[in-house]
C-alpha cells in the first residue's frame, strides 16, 4: 500500500467514524466499545474505495448497514 493510499484510508476512517458517532450521539469511548465488537474501523480500512465517493451521511448509512448485518 502506498503512503498516499494509507493516508486516504486513515482520513476516510476518521470521517466515517465521526459521522457514525454524530448520528448515534456516541462518545469516543462508546464508539471504541462498538468498534471492538463490530470492527468498524477495519471494515472502513478494507474498502476505502467504497467510502471515498460518499458524503458523510452516506458513510454513516454504510456503517449502519454493516453493523446491522454483523449482529
Amino acid at each position: 500500500m502506498t503512503e498516499r493510499r494509507l493516508n486516504n484510508s486513515i482520513f476516510l476512517m476518521h470521517l466515517a467514524a465521526n459521522a457514525y458517532k454524530r448520528r448515534h450521539g456516541l462518545t469516543n469511548d462508546e464508539f471504541l466499545d462498538r468498534d471492538s465488537h463490530f470492527h468498524i474501523l477495519h471494515f472502513i480500512s478494507e474498502c476505502p474505495d467504497v467510502f471515498d465517493s460518499m458524503t458523510e451521511p452516506e458513510m454513516a448509512d454504510e456503517v449502519d448497514q454493516y453493523v446491522a448485518h454483523s449482529v
